[in-house]
């Protein structure tokens, strides 16, 4: 199985990168359809950042080791621990929480967007290669608070989007966001489980890869979710 999924990454990663592009054209074109509805705007930015970062690893089949490739790819970090935090708000306009209470979770999600900035920034570097893929993965050297911080945007938004989730299935019958956060759940602890090498070399894990499945299937329950509710 590790060797199916380590030959295929090239393709795939190409295939996702696509896949983000043409959810990047949806979302927007929903938002369009209906400004007021703010969901399809923050899905799509976050979209962005999925996109980007599946545009930087898919290219590491072309690119070798570099210092652009290093650059480009500490903008990936910051892409990610600067627009994940979007996905509170995201949660919070899906239950309809009131607007005194949705600027709070604004004004918080503010805060921890800042601190992702100083996070991606801060985050140390090094070179890795797992089969045709080269590319710049965090390294030991990385301080404790940014390590601290990525796991926590990592986790947190995908618990609270769960509990949202299973009380939204309950009271409006809409199991998609439920089912958002769950994959994403699922595929990262897949990628923690089931990514690593046998040798016990971290730096071969396919947890970057693996966990990238459960994005995709995030997206597009997040897409199910907004066509519901906007049918509902």
């Amino acid at each position: 199985m590790r060797d199916l999924l380590i030959s295929s990454m090239p393709i795939i990663l190409w295939i996702m990168t696509g896949l983000d592009a043409v959810s990047i054209r949806t979302m927007f074109s929903y938002y369009l359809q209906n400004r007021k509805n703010k969901l399809p705007l923050l899905v799509g930015i976050i979209c962005i950042g999925l996109f980007y970062d599946s545009l930087i690893l898919a290219l590491g089949a072309l690119l070798q080791p570099s210092a652009f490739l290093k650059f480009v790819s500490q903008f990936r970090y910051i892409l990610h621990c600067t627009m994940i935090p979007l996905l509170f708000p995201v949660i919070a306009i899906s239950m309809k929480w009131k607007p005194a209470v949705l600027k709070a979770v604004w004004a918080i999600t503010i805060v921890i967007m800042i601190l992702g900035l100083a996070a991606g920034i801060c985050l140390v570097t090094e070179p890795r290669t797992v089969g045709a893929i080269n590319r710049y993965a965090e390294a030991d050297a990385t301080p404790g608070w940014v390590d601290g911080l990525v796991q926590m945007l990592d986790i947190v938004p995908v618990f609270i989007m769960i509990g949202a989730g299973i009380l939204i299935w309950i009271k409006k019958k809409n199991p998609h966001l439920f089912f958002a956060g769950f994959f994403m759940l699922l595929f990262t602890l897949l990628g923690i489980f089931l990514g690593k090498d046998p040798s016990g070399d971290r730096t071969q894990s396919l947890m970057f890869y693996i966990s990238m499945y459960g994005e995709a299937l995030m997206v597009c329950f997040l897409l199910l979710f907004i066509k519901k509710e906007d049918n509902a």
